[in-house]
């Protein structure tokens, strides 16, 4: 056999042609297969297509496929050679059923995982030699002692004791493979320095503002603060970064002003300068310091600030586990695309496992649950995703990622009265984060509280001096349910690179207004930009658990429009 899995004698097909019998493959309602078999297929089918089928692996199949735990071993539980083998039986009997119809037929070699596509009059492919099979134990565990069967019969003592000594090799090689596996990386929350310089007349209000500074920046719990007696002896480079904050405060008679840049301590690298400044004309002078530390608070470790910015880029592997985990889930989370959650997923599993207590990934994987629950129609992540909520903020009572946690968790289980209170603890611990305060204001309109949504939501807005995804959802809501639909499409339109939940809202809007030809052209270019319209409307009506009359607003500008009805839409990856 081949090394790509395709035997001597058979002829492999192009890739145009594997692909589209890939596809067809899975469309085609008379394969009988499971909903597990068929995931099963289209995961090892996509890793083979983006070059990523050797590395496709029994354990990474049970963690992705079959929602295995990290701490998953092949050795004990043989799930995935079970279930491929009854893939390839039922692979097998269907392209029977198919007789003498040409094409390309998909095969899954004894051994591998890695799909090969050949013409379909060559014979099935066979096994893969020794030195292809993938170190699964358990295959190699039977073959061994199939070898031995014949043995059996004649001569069980030496049949014992040479299954003992395969067995005791096997589990040797198996340790030191497990052994030589490479450890994930364990990331640290970055440190922060602070240091402050202002005129001898500032000099008072300047120690003040970069205490307000300290405090605001600790609330945010995605950087730990250094102190000229913290050292981390022992602690690599990849492991633990550290950001230097200067800053120069400065006051006049109309404003206060902080000069701040961001340096990468190992290297020196100026990565972020700028200066913000506030009015004091509108009201008080510390109302204005107040306004000035919070936004700059917000712009070094708010959730897309410069220090969570800078960690993100930091080229680490994906099995990286720690504080680059969490970030990346959350990340995932905004960005609400199936394999990033799915990713997320294993190394927030995998940081949990290592420590228990670690409340920040258990409210992130809490909201990857979610959105994974969300985005697959599997109801179970929900359940899953409130457990870990909960025991984040049993871990962390102060945290602001267990508020926000039990917010998403209980909100999407129909908990909206704890699902708010929740909401309301956590801004109550962390005020100027403006976007728990815009997932507050959802929470809020959606459950009815049409009001008090819209405010927090322009709160949230004003915070940042700019738009907000959730408060600017909020704020075209609220101008659809009042039937005010201009007004709607113009906020819509005003989002850069708006997400398919707001253009699912502008398109509503637009078909209420009556123009039948403008609705249609921008349909199709939304077809054109977002491949998961009909998705996003299914996930919009079953995720999210709108006030009544709301609903019924949405579901008659929906239907206008000429898109998929919710009832029917399937609610597939988003």
């Amino acid at each position: 056999m081949a090394a790509n899995g395709v035997s001597s004698g058979a002829q492999a097909v192009c890739e145009s042609e594997a692909r589209s019998e890939a596809e067809r493959l899975l469309a085609d309602p008379r394969l009988h297969v499971s909903d597990r078999h068929r995931a099963f297929l289209r995961y090892i089918v996509d890793a083979a297509f983006k070059g990523r089928g050797d590395a496709v692996k029994a354990y990474s199949i049970a963690i992705d496929v079959f929602n295995r735990p990290p701490s998953f071993d092949p050795s004990s539980d043989p799930i995935v050679r079970i279930e491929a083998t009854r893939l390839r039986e039922t692979l097998a009997k269907y392209y029977e059923q198919l007789g003498d119809e040409p094409g390309a037929r998909l095969d899954i070699p004894r051994g591998r995982y890695v799909p090969v596509f050949v013409e379909r009059e060559q014979p099935p492919c066979p096994g893969e030699d020794v030195s292809d099979v993938e170190e699964d134990v358990v295959p190699a565990a039977e073959d061994a002692t199939a070898s031995l069967r014949p043995t059996v019969s004649r001569k069980p003592y030496a049949a014992v004791a040479l299954a003992s000594l395969a067995a005791i090799a096997l589990a040797g090689g198996y340790a030191v493979f497990r052994a030589a596996m490479p450890v994930p990386l364990d990331t640290q929350k970055p440190l922060v320095s602070l240091s402050l310089n202002a005129a001898q007349k500032d000099a008072v209000a300047g120690e003040a503002a970069m205490e307000d500074l300290a405090v605001s920046l600790a609330r945010f719990g995605t950087v730990r603060l250094k102190s000229d007696a913290m050292t981390r002896p022992g602690v690599e480079p990849a492991q633990q970064t550290t950001y230097d904050v200067r800053m120069r405060y400065g006051e006049d008679a109309t404003s206060v002003s902080l000069w701040w840049q961001v340096s990468d301590a190992a290297t020196g690298e100026a990565v972020w300068t700028d200066q913000d400044r506030r009015q004091t004309g509108t009201g008080t002078r510390d109302d204005a310091i107040r306004a000035l530390v919070y936004g700059v608070s917000r712009r070094i470790a708010g959730p897309v600030g410069v220090v969570n910015s800078m960690e993100l880029r930091r080229n680490l592997p994906a099995s990286t586990t720690g504080n680059i985990c969490v970030l990346r889930g959350e990340f995932a989370v905004e960005q609400r695309r199936l394999a990033a959650l799915k990713a997320a997923r294993h190394c927030l599993e995998a940081t949990i496992a290592a420590d228990p207590a670690d409340a920040d990934a258990m409210a992130t994987l809490a909201r990857v649950f979610v959105w994974t629950g969300r985005t697959t129609g599997d109801d179970s992540y929900f359940g899953r995703g409130l457990d870990l909520a909960n025991r984040a903020a049993t871990v962390a009572p102060a945290s602001t990622r267990a508020a926000l946690a039990q917010l998403a968790t209980q909100y999407q289980v129909g908990q909206n009265d704890a699902s708010i209170a929740a909401g309301r603890r956590g801004v109550a611990l962390n005020p100027e984060n403006a976007d728990l305060l815009a997932k507050l204001s959802m929470a809020l309109f959606l459950s009815g509280h049409w009001e008090e949504g819209v405010r927090l939501a322009k709160e949230a807005t004003d915070l940042v001096g700019q738009t907000i995804r959730d408060a600017n959802f909020v704020m075209i809501l609220d101008a659809y349910r009042q039937g005010h639909y201009a007004e709607a499409v113009f906020l819509a339109r005003q989002v850069p690179a708006a997400d398919t939940p707001t253009t699912v809202l502008k398109l509503a809007a637009i078909a209420r207004l009556g123009d039948r030809p403008v609705t249609e052209q921008e349909i199709a270019a939304a077809r054109l930009q977002h491949s998961d319209l009909d998705q996003t409307v299914a996930a919009m009506f079953s995720g999210a658990r709108y006030d009544s009359s709301l609903k019924a607003a949405l579901r008659t500008g929906i239907l206008e429009a000429g898109l998929k009805s919710p009832e029917l839409a399937s609610n597939g990856p988003m």
